[in-house]
C-alpha cells in the first residue's frame, strides 16, 4: 500500500537539489529573485529550469542549425552545425556537473545559450561586424567611422536573451542571472575594445574574467572540449589531416596510453577514428574532474567559503593544459585555416559588408523604426538584424539586393 501519490512540484523539487547537490552548487531556489524583471513562479518548473526551456523554444535557438561552425554544410551532411556543436557543448557540460555535484540544469542552460549571438558563416562574420561597429570599417564612406563598442558573440549572445528576443509581454527572456553570467563568460571578454549599449550587468560580476559559479565555469572548459575534439574529428572526415599525423600529437600519445583500441581496427576506419576521439573527450574530462576537485577543496581551505569563485577552479591539470593548447594549435594551423579558401572567406565578408551597407541605405520594416533612436542605435540595429541571420538566409538577402 503506497500513500496518496502527489506531482513532484517545484517545492519538491528545489528540496531535493538542498539533498543532492554538492554545497558549492547553485540552487534553484531563490534563482527568480536574480531576474531583472519580477515573475510569479511556475507552479511545477525551478527558475533554472524555465530558463533552459525559454532558450530552446527561442528563434535565435533554432536558427543555430543553420549556421556554420567550422566547414560549410553544403559540403557534406555529417559536419557540426553551430545547433550540435551546441548540443555537445551541453552534453560534456552535464557529465562534468553531475561528477561534480552540480546543478546540472544550469550548465544546461548555459550551454543551450551560449551561441546564441554568433553570425552567419562563422568567425568571419563576427570579424567584420566587429570591424564596421568599432570604426576600423566604414563601408567606403557609407558610415561615419565612429567607434560604436565593436562586436563579439557572447555579449551578443546577452543581447539576444536580454533585449532581441520577443517571445513574451517583456524584451529579451528574462533569465536568471546565473545563466546570464554563464552566457557572457563563457568565453573571454575583452572589456578594452568592447563596449556594448545598454548592457545590463547587475548580478553578472563583470570585473571577473571567470563564472563566479562553477556551472559557468564548466560551459566554458566544456565549449573548448567540444570545439577541439569535434574540429579535429571533422578534419579528418574532410581529409585535412591524415590519422597517422594525428597520432603523432602528444595529446594523442597521451590518450593512447590510457585507453584501448581494438587492434583488430584498421586506423583508416571509422570505428577507429571515433574509438580515438571518444577516449580524447573521456581522458579530457576526467581530467578537468580530478583537477577541479583539489581546486575546490583547496579553494575551501584558503577561504573557509564555497560560493563566489572568484578565480578559475574548473580547469585542466598542469600535465595536461600544455599538451590541449597544443592540439588547439594543430587545429587551428591544420584545420580551421585551410578549411575556407581564401575567396570563400572574402566573399562571406562582402556578403555582410554589402548587406550592411544596403540596410543602412535602405533599412527593411525590421529597424526602420530604429532611425528615429540615433546613429548608434540605427547602425547597432542593424548589426543585430544581420548576426542574427543563418548563412542561407544571408545569402538569399544578398541576391534580393544585387537585383
Amino acid at each position: 500500500m503506497i500513500d496518496k501519490l502527489k506531482p513532484r512540484d517545484r517545492i519538491f523539487l528545489e528540496q531535493q537539489e538542498k539533498l543532492i547537490l554538492a554545497p558549492y552548487a547553485v540552487l534553484s531556489v531563490d534563482a527568480h529573485k536574480t531576474r531583472r524583471l519580477q515573475e510569479p513562479e511556475h507552479p511545477y518548473r525551478t527558475a533554472i529550469q524555465r530558463d533552459r526551456d525559454r532558450i530552446i523554444h527561442s528563434r535565435a535557438f533554432r536558427r543555430l542549425k543553420h549556421k556554420r561552425q567550422v566547414f560549410l554544410v553544403s559540403f557534406g551532411d555529417h559536419y557540426r552545425t553551430r545547433l550540435t556543436h551546441t548540443l555537445e557543448v551541453s552534453q560534456i557540460s552535464r557529465t562534468i556537473a553531475k561528477a561534480l555535484g552540480l546543478n546540472e540544469e544550469l550548465t544546461e542552460a548555459v550551454a543551450l545559450g551560449h551561441d546564441l549571438g554568433h553570425t552567419p558563416f562563422g568567425h568571419a562574420g563576427e570579424v567584420v561586424l566587429n570591424r564596421i561597429l568599432s570604426g576600423q570599417d566604414n563601408l567606403d564612406g557609407i558610415l561615419t567611422g565612429e567607434n560604436i563598442g565593436g562586436f563579439k558573440h557572447n555579449y551578443q549572445s546577452l543581447r539576444v536573451v536580454d533585449q532581441i528576443e520577443k517571445e513574451y509581454f517583456f524584451d529579451g527572456l528574462n533569465l536568471t542571472a546565473y545563466v546570464r553570467e554563464g552566457i557572457i563568460k563563457h568565453t573571454r571578454l575583452k572589456r578594452a575594445s568592447i563596449q556594448y549599449p545598454e548592457l545590463e550587468l547587475t548580478g553578472i560580476y563583470f570585473e571577473l574574467d571567470n563564472a563566479t559559479h562553477l556551472e559557468g565555469q564548466v560551459v566554458a572548459i566544456s565549449d573548448e572540449i567540444a570545439q577541439r575534439t569535434h574540429d579535429l574529428e571533422d578534419g579528418i572526415i574532410a581529409g585535412l589531416v591524415n590519422i597517422n599525423r594525428v597520432l603523432e600529437l602528444p595529446v594523442i600519445q597521451y590518450v593512447k596510453e590510457r585507453i584501448t583500441i581494438s587492434t583488430k581496427l584498421e586506423k583508416q576506419s571509422t570505428a577507429y577514428r571515433n574509438s580515438l576521439i571518444n577516449g580524447l573527450i573521456s581522458v579530457l574530462i576526467g581530467d578537468i574532474i580530478e583537477t577541479s576537485m583539489k581546486k575546490i577543496q583547496a579553494f575551501y581551505e584558503k577561504n573557509n567559503r564555497l560560493n563566489y569563485f572568484d578565480e578559475e577552479i574548473v580547469s585542466f591539470s598542469e600535465e595536461i593544459n600544455p599538451l590541449q593548447i597544443e592540439l588547439d594549435a594543430f587545429i587551428h594551423r591544420e584545420i580551421i585555416r585551410p578549411s575556407s579558401s581564401s575567396q570563400i572567406i572574402a566573399a562571406d565578408e562582402d556578403t555582410i559588408r554589402n548587406l550592411f551597407k544596403s540596410f543602412y541605405q535602405k533599412p527593411p520594416a525590421q529597424i526602420a523604426g530604429t532611425l528615429t533612436m540615433g546613429y548608434e542605435s540605427y547602425v547597432r540595429s542593424i548589426a543585430d538584424y544581420i548576426a542574427g541571420m543563418t548563412d542561407h538566409y544571408a545569402q538569399t538577402e544578398i541576391k534580393k539586393q544585387m537585383i
